[in-house]
């Protein structure tokens, strides 16, 4: 295992456009939604090759490198998502950063190889009513004659981020709002790139989110540029 110097990642504030516009034209007379601004900021994304060079430090991942140039080269993306605390307007429910990788080569494909992080939880507590009614039926949460129960407290892990796609080509992490935890802060996030070897390959990114005002409105943005995988000589 080796540590890697963690880069200076470029931020971007993202404007994103409502997801409604983009399907249906507003009815004359009606204003268009505006975009969402100001709430979510995008940092990179940034890309190191991992050589065996690189990898130096541990032999181990050296001589596995070595062993993979023939057939893959690897690469080790870094990106962030940053929430700021919440201005005036409505909460972020959910936010999800999307990302694709094609390749000119026609194998093998390239593929999220590892993602990290792949899973953070909060731990809510949750109270349930146990009833049953006459002849030892299973009640629901109405109350009835001739009933009894109890309340039964529990901890359930409720996903505030979780990779997805991990294995394919289009990993993505999605960031939800929990009972415990609003989404505010920054989340640095790391995924190994195996793409065939000396091919060029390009990854796109895309941000989308939502927010209740009072009805769950999506909002997304694709950035214009894909970053480009490449080994320069």
């Amino acid at each position: 295992m080796i540590e890697l110097t963690d880069p200076q990642l470029v931020e971007q504030d993202l404007v994103l456009t409502p997801a409604d516009a983009l399907r249906d034209v507003p009815a004359e007379g009606d204003p268009a939604d505006p975009p969402l601004a100001g709430r979510v900021r995008l940092g990179g994304p940034h890309a190191l090759r991992l050589t065996p060079d690189e990898l130096a430090a541990d032999p181990d991942l050296a001589r596995y490198a070595e062993d993979q140039a023939a057939l893959y080269d690897h690469y080790l993306v870094r990106l962030s998502l940053t929430f700021p605390p919440e201005p005036r307007g409505p909460r972020l429910e959910f936010a999800h950063l999307g990302l694709t990788l094609s390749s000119t080569a026609f194998a093998p494909q390239p593929v999220a190889h590892s993602m990290d992080p792949v899973r953070l939880t909060d731990a809510v507590e949750v109270q349930r009513v146990r009833r049953i009614g006459p002849q030892l039926s299973l009640l629901g949460t109405d109350a009835s004659l001739g009933e009894v129960g109890r309340t039964v407290t529990f901890t359930r892990n409720r996903p505030l981020v979780q990779a997805l796609d991990l294995g394919g080509s289009a990993p993505a992490w999605e960031f939800r709002r929990t009972e415990a935890t609003e989404l505010t802060g920054s989340y640095p996030l790391s995924l190994v790139v195996r793409s065939g070897a000396g091919a060029v390959t390009e990854l796109g990114c895309t941000v989308t989110a939502g927010v209740k005002a009072p009805l769950l409105r999506r909002y997304h943005r694709v950035l214009p540029d894909p970053l480009r995988l490449h080994t320069v000589l």
